[in-house]
């Protein structure tokens, strides 16, 4: 199958291409989260609450204040932590001039007045305005939308790290057992069975636990768990491919043992490699969502899909609907286009296993 049949094959699965776009669309809010969310303060932590606990598509008109001092972030740096806050919000319902004064009606029913000083500037159409809070706001009054961006950012990063920890160890312990065979291969099965015998969450939980809660103790633990389905079927596809009379032919020509393994078996194994890494991408996001909505993930204030569930779910029942289940959606939807990703894919490389 040449490059442009192999293009048209993949087009023809709708998993497949319907799981890249999704996740395309999430890999890209990830990415560039600082530059689409209104509060691009690092973790999104900006807390107004005036307009505390607001319901999804809430309009408020806002004040810019600039600080006096100002903290330079430069652009790539942004991207990655956020930008330092230069100024100072305040969302208001109605503004009337008293004397010199300008008098803010806020939504909590409070007053807040500005002197001359303050307001002289606002003029300039940079420092007013308004905004609508796509999701609403939480009890802190904090923008949830721009909190679930960062938290997809999160769940994106922790999924793709503990993919790669996992595939590190299990295609290096599955290809040296089952190519090496004899007491390598036992002790490789041995490790593989100690392992699968403990719980997953049991194990993350003694890892996070005995190391601290953080985000690169996080994406290692939930690696551990699941390099044990990566090494099963690197071992079992080797064993097989190993028979192959082109690897048999390579053993007898006195091909060294890393060009056999590297050059002959490995090739072979892109297409088991890629559907294990997508279920246990899924996985991974499920399992630090888990973490984090039980209080041994990412440590607030910095915006987990998980914490975020963890901070409003009790909200479901005085109807607060939304902020329980804005979250919840967001996590469905990650975990169901990767496992999308995993069929599709086993479709397309025709993997039995």
């Amino acid at each position: 199958m040449d490059v442009k049949e192999g293009f048209s094959e993949f087009l023809k699965n709708k998993i497949l291409t319907v799981s890249i776009l999704m996740i395309s669309v999430f890999l890209m809010l990830s990415i560039f989260a600082y530059l689409l969310v209104f509060d691009n303060t690092p973790n999104a932590n900006n807390q107004f609450s005036e307009i505390a606990l607001k319901d999804p598509g809430f309009n408020s008109k806002f004040i810019i204040i600039p600080n006096k001092s100002k903290v330079n972030t430069g652009y790539f740096e942004g991207m990655v932590t956020g930008f330092p806050s230069q100024c100072e919000y305040i969302f208001y319902k109605n503004a009337n001039q008293k004397a010199s004064d300008l008098i803010l009606q806020l939504h909590n029913g409070r007053e807040k007045i500005l002197s001359s000083t303050q307001y002289d500037d606002l003029s300039n159409k940079h420092l007013v305005g308004e905004h609508t809070f796509l999701l609403g706001t939480d009890k802190y009054g904090r923008d949830i939308f721009s909190r679930v961006i960062l938290g997809i950012r999160v769940s994106i990063f922790v999924g793709l790290l503990a993919v790669l920890v996992s595939l590190s160890i299990g295609i290096t312990l599955g290809l040296m057992g089952g190519y090496f065979g004899k007491w390598i291969d036992g002790f490789v099965q041995y490790f593989i069975n100690v392992t699968w015998a403990i719980p997953t969450l049991l194990l993350v939980f003694a890892i996070v636990l005995l190391f601290g809660r953080g985000l690169g103790v996080i994406f290692f633990a939930v690696g551990l768990t699941m390099w044990v389905d990566v090494a099963r079927i690197v071992r079992g596809e080797t064993l097989r491919i190993k028979e192959e009379n082109y690897v048999q032919s390579a053993i007898s020509l006195g091909y060294k043992w890393p060009n056999i393994v590297f050059k002959q078996i490995l090739p072979n194994l892109i297409g088991p490699i890629l559907v294990i890494a997508a279920a246990n991408f899924a996985t991974a996001i499920l399992v630090e969502a888990g973490l984090s909505f039980l209080g041994f993930g990412i440590k607030p204030p910095a915006p987990s899909l998980g914490n975020i569930l963890n901070e409003h779910y009790a909200y479901a029942m005085t109807g607060r609907y939304s902020l329980a289940m804005v979250p919840a959606i967001v996590i469905m939807l990650l975990v169901l286009s990767f496992n999308l990703l995993g069929s599709g894919l086993r479709d397309y490389f025709d993997v039995k296993k």
